[in-house]
């Protein structure tokens, strides 16, 4: 193979590493109106509605030390997301609820989406990652109390 066609072989192999490596983005959310810094946030990311909110597709735990907090999730695939928080104040890796099933720490979605009776839907709490950025979004917590 001569050198022309060695250097081409090579810019096309350098460019497809670095699209590929491009089309990953990060996804930063801050959370806001933590009421305290007890405990813990549990902040969760999805990319299905079946399982929302439960079936995680990756999630972070980050002690709290401020009411506004950021937690980053890089190498996210381009797509359509939903993500949750919980702020864990006793670190019981759950959401502790009333006698009525009523959340007693705090929450929140992306899109500061609210269900009826529940969390939200995949749909309302839906966010887009485009390529090859950043996508940043901000979650008010809400509290019952």
């Amino acid at each position: 193979m001569g050198s022309f066609s060695t250097v081409l072989v090579l810019a096309i192999i350098a460019s497809f590493t670095f699209s590929t490596a491009r089309s990953q983005s990060s996804l930063n959310i801050t959370v806001m109106n933590l009421k305290n810094s007890n405990g813990d946030i549990m902040v969760g990311i999805y990319d299905k509605a079946a399982g929302f909110p439960r079936h995680v597709l990756d999630g972070q735990v980050v002690k709290v030390t401020d009411n506004e907090m950021k937690v980053s999730f890089k190498d996210i695939k381009p797509g359509n997301y939903a993500v949750s928080v919980l702020h864990d104040e006793n670190q019981n890796k759950d959401m502790d609820q009333t006698t009525l099933g009523l959340p007693i720490e705090g929450y929140g979605f992306s899109n500061n989406a609210m269900g009826m009776m529940g969390p939200p839907s995949f749909k309302k709490a839906r966010i887009s990652v485009p390529s090859s950025t950043d996508t940043d979004i901000t979650i008010k917590m809400k509290y019952m109390k």
